[in-house]
């Protein structure tokens, strides 16, 4: 065992809180992943409305299409610096404001699915209008849907999804960003034991000047098993009329979603009800954590909808812009970037639809998919705004195309809901946590021979990478359709590889690998390029199966074009991330 001291284990302990603040499910597509194990049951079939709600949706998006063209101005929000009142009350009218709130609550009781596809088509239009609402629903009424008591979700529900109040998540603060684990806003419990007692503030509260009710996470008490105190972080329901409670900036002048405001809060000795709980006390990290799953997802979809207009902008012009006696679509350095925009947004989709359907079934942790959904959509979406800008040109920089204020917008996706750094080192630790305590266990076998020789003959007849990685037969990869099987067998071979490169580097580094964020960085990309793969197939051969042996569309044969295309680039990456471990020049 490497003994770690000093700050080093501070930081592991620090870590390991964060880390077990997840849920308790099965163990999920991308955990298995870190084992070798290739669980495409898992993702297969891809994922699907029901009819009935598919339908409900597609009205749904039909009114809001409407809406967002007659009464959602992006560039008058964007120069005005605020989403005006008569938007949010037409959103609330139609239903958008409640959507993922169960009916029994006032809400419309559509599932994650269709709510990703809502915001989509929302930020089609205009960002900050997308994420206005992502922060009133996605997480800021969230952890009451998800933590709260019967009791706490009658009364502040059915205000929360008809829009009449307004829903923040209040966890950033002037030192703390992702290091959910380190917040110093600070709860005690009232000496007569009827309220906590919070001290602290918050920054970067989106809708926090809005807001009638606010998830605040905060530092409190708690007893550990020895009965000792130890202080957790604990998720509080806040109201703007609690004494102590202020506003210390509504809003800051900021380079994009300029439409949104993100207030600074001040709490001085403010009086939260004790009932004012969310969940456990102490359990506020896996409060927050959970909330970021479905957060994570729908910022995904608002990714899709800026680079979907980006691509479809970037196209146009390459058809119609003349350079050189040709039109600048016919040069290869512009088809190429068309070429990979197309199967980035295609992987982008895949990732995301299918990290909502994941969702939706409630079976298994989904965490790593929604962080990777997050991860690879905000990185890709990026992309493909700073390729569209590059194909228009000198007129891409100009605001009268819309281009300039989708740039401006899209860069804050790699920031929010955990920072493209810190994404990439929480996969990398959350998936190579089970693989590190299946190893810690046969080093302790070791230390034990007499009672733990069955594990130990196993371990030495087969060794480190048959006890991790099964040989067992993957059906749905067997009965992925011909068009699909070389890289179905690519996507399994990679795994293999995969699970035996994060074996060995943590048999070499053991603990010390929560601080080595380089070899970190090659893992974690190396599993959200698995997962997209694994994603883009999966959607492949549910278009493939809907054609049902009917000639193939032109469609159809575009998007196994893109998605192929994708793949094999894929498989290029992850080989280049996994040599690297081992041969680079850090």
């Amino acid at each position: 065992m490497v003994k770690l001291e000093g700050q080093d284990k501070k930081e592991f302990e620090k870590a390991k809180d964060l880390l077990e603040g997840g849920p308790d499910t099965e163990l999920g597509f991308v955990k298995s992943l870190y084992f070798g194990r290739l669980e495409l049951d898992q993702v297969m079939p891809f994922p699907k409305q029901d009819p009935e709600e598919k339908a409900r949706t597609d009205e749904l998006i039909e009114r809001v299409d409407a809406f967002m063209r007659d009464h959602v101005d992006p560039d008058q929000i964007d120069a005005e610096e605020h989403i005006p009142r008569q938007v949010i009350d037409g959103l609330a009218d139609l239903g958008v404001l409640g959507m993922t709130v169960p009916r029994e609550y006032g809400g419309g009781g559509f599932s994650h699915t269709a709510y990703c596809r809502v915001l989509q088509r929302v930020a089609e239009t205009c960002s900050s209008t997308a994420v206005f609402i992502g922060a009133h629903q996605s997480i800021g009424l969230k952890a009451l849907l998800l933590n709260g008591t019967e009791e706490q979700k009658k009364h502040w529900l059915p205000d929360l999804a008809a829009g009449r109040t307004l829903a923040a998540f209040c966890l950033s603060e002037p030192e703390v960003g992702s290091d959910a684990a380190n917040v110093q806003t600070r709860a005690r419990l009232s000496d007569d034991g009827t309220h906590w007692i919070l001290n602290g503030g918050k920054k970067y509260s989106t809708n926090g000047a809005l807001a009638g009710f606010m998830t605040v996470l905060a530092r409190s008490p708690v007893e550990d098993d020895n009965g000792e105190a130890k202080e957790k972080v604990t998720a509080f329901i806040v109201t703007p009329d609690m004494p102590g409670f202020s506003v210390v900036y509504r809003d800051r002048p900021k380079c994009g979603i300029r439409g949104t405001w993100q207030a600074t809060l001040n709490f001085n000795e403010m009086r939260v009800p004790r009932e004012n709980i969310l969940g456990k006390i102490g359990g506020g990290l896996r409060v927050a954590l959970t909330v970021l799953d479905y957060g994570r997802c729908t910022l995904s979809a608002g990714c899709i909808g800026g680079a979907q207009v980006a691509l479809g902008k970037a196209v146009a012009h390459a058809q119609k812009r003349q350079q050189f006696g040709r039109s600048i679509g016919e040069f290869h350095l512009i088809k190429e970037k068309i070429a990979r925009m197309a199967e980035r947004l295609f992987a982008m989709e895949s990732l995301t639809y299918l990290s909502a359907g994941l969702v939706d079934q409630h079976d298994r942790d989904v965490m790593l998919e929604a962080a990777i959904a997050k991860l690879y959509c905000s990185e890709a979406g990026w992309t493909i705004l700073d390729d569209a800008l590059q194909i228009w040109g000198g007129e891409g920089y100009m605001r009268a195309n819309g281009l300039e204020r989708m740039f401006r917008d899209g860069r804050i996706n790699r920031i929010v809901e955990g920072t493209t750094e810190v994404m990439t080192s929480f996969i990398a630790l959350m998936g190579m946590r089970g693989v590190g305590e299946e190893f810690e266990q046969i080093l302790k076998a070791a230390r034990n021979p007499v009672t733990n020789f069955g594990r130990l003959s196993q371990f030495a007849r087969h060794g480190w990478n048959d006890i991790l990685i099964g040989h067992r037969s993957n059906s749905a990869l067997n009965e992925l359709p011909d068009e699909l099987a070389d890289e179905g067998r690519a996507l399994a071979q990679l795994t293999r590889d995969f699970a035996r490169r994060v074996g060995r580097l943590l048999a070499v580094h053991r603990e010390k690998i929560i601080n080595l964020q380089l070899p970190q960085q090659r893992i974690a990309w190396a599993a959200v390029e698995l997962y997209a793969t694994a994603a883009v197939i999966s959607r492949l051969k549910m278009k493939l199966d809907d054609a049902d042996g009917r000639p193939r569309s032109e469609a159809l044969q575009r998007d196994l074009l893109i998605g192929k295309g994708f793949c094999h680039h894929a498989a290029d990456r992850i080989r280049r991330q996994l040599d690297d471990l081992t041969d680079n020049r850090d």
